[in-house]
């Protein structure tokens, strides 16, 4: 009997022992990882949307990434009633606009993470703000990573417009390009924004497993359990790119011949798009005008259609990317754009909203401005942010109610 219960003790001493180890670890993840005790759930960088369907976490914040309690990726709150004397301009738009990490570290490591004063919205208010003091100017980055232009229109009417701002930025295209590409011919970006199991499983619970509910439970409530699993398939995404890549050869500069047939068919299918991008500009910007606001739309930097003299880093990008993506998209980037940028300009020059085409804002820079196929250094963003400065001021000076003045 004595036996029974030493050996039951000691075995409850065990479990002790380990429920406190866990927990030890459990919290210090929280602390070293997170950087809160709180939930880690609270960490998640976007939750569902019912209008865009998805959007930025209010609070988040992580790796130099803040966002307010408005979910702009900003430091400072935003208040809805715009202050005297300040020009509010929003600039929305994908994972470039947002200001996000590179994709591929193993590559380059050096561009895990920019944070907020490294960004687009911020190299663009500190300049407004120093070259036109008589003003206050408010840049606030509404971007959110993986959007499509229709959800920067969602996003438009549902949040920002309460906001009353003077211009919006939109800052697209890579991820509309990739839509046009690979969705099925029958789909658009509303039916492929994401998210969508997520929506299901919220409307309808039966259609969810009873792993997924409790994985997800764990991974909203168990900082440990959410960084081994962040981190293994971190791993397991890197060593699948590797080995993709280095099945694949590399073709920067491809030829419609060198495409499979269906591939040519999925880039004539994308061709047929290109007009849907156009008549969103369009719908944006008469949608913006009402509103009173004025609407800037900017075609993105992209690797394989840049002028720019490529670095030794951004050759190893551009070679990487190309041998994961095949030749279909660096030949659908290496042609779409330019179709695009050309549609844009006399749609822009007939309906009378204003385009900028950054294709080739680096060209001329010594320097390493992506950090992998499309996304940005600080010193990319820092030029990117001039060069919409350089196109705002031809429209501020343009227009009849000049808030230069």
């Amino acid at each position: 009997m004595r036996s029974a219960i030493k050996i039951a003790l000691i075995a409850l001493c065990s479990i002790a022992f380990a429920c406190v180890v866990v927990l030890m670890t459990e919290y210090s993840v929280r602390k070293l990882v997170y950087g809160q005790f709180g939930l880690p759930g609270r960490q998640t960088e976007l939750i569902l949307d019912r209008w865009a369907a998805f959007v930025n976490n209010p609070h988040y914040s992580a790796h130099g990434v803040r966002v307010n309690a408005q979910g702009f990726r900003r430091a400072t709150d935003l208040s809805l009633v715009k202050p005297a004397d300040t020009v509010r301009i929003f600039l929305l738009g994908g994972s470039v606009a947002y200001g996000g990490e590179t994709l591929y570290p193993e590559i380059d490591q050096r561009w895990k993470g920019l944070d907020n004063s490294q960004t687009i919205d911020h190299y663009l208010e500190a300049r407004l703000n120093a070259v036109f003091p008589q003003k206050h100017w408010e840049v606030v980055n509404a971007a959110v990573k993986g959007y499509f232009l229709n959800q920067d229109l969602a996003l438009f009417l549902s949040t920002i417009r309460r906001y009353k701002p003077d211009y919006v930025v939109l800052l697209d295209g890579v991820n509309d390009i990739f839509e046009m590409i690979q969705s099925p011919e029958n789909q658009d970006g509303y039916s492929t924004a994401g998210f969508g199991d997520e929506f299901v499983g919220l409307t309808n619970p039966e259609w969810m497993s009873l792993r997924l509910i409790s994985t997800t439970w764990l991974f909203n409530h168990s900082a440990l359990y959410r960084s081994i699993r962040e981190s293994v398939a971190r791993r397991r995404r890197i060593q699948e790119r590797r080995g993709r890549a280095n099945r694949s050869a590399a073709d920067l500069h491809p030829d419609l011949s060198s495409l499979s047939s269906s591939q040519r068919q999925k880039y004539q299918t994308a061709v047929g798009r290109l007009e849907n991008y156009v008549r969103m500009v369009r719908q944006i910007h008469l949608l913006t005008k009402l509103e009173g606001t004025r609407a800037l739309f900017v075609l993105q930097p992209e690797i394989a259609v840049t002028g720019k003299r490529l670095t030794g880093i951004e050759m190893q990008l551009f070679d990487y990317w190309s041998r994961l993506e095949g030749p279909l998209n660096v030949y659908a980037f290496q042609n779409l754009y330019p179709q695009l940028s050309r549609r844009l300009v006399a749609d822009a020059a007939n309906e009378g909203y204003q385009f900028l085409d950054l294709v080739n804002v680096f060209n001329g820079a010594d320097v390493q401005t992506f950090t992998d196929y499309c996304h940005l250094t600080a010193a990319g963003n820092q030029m990117v942010a001039n060069a919409i400065f350089d196109s705002l001021t031809i429209s501020l000076h343009s227009s009849n109610s000049d808030p230069v003045r």
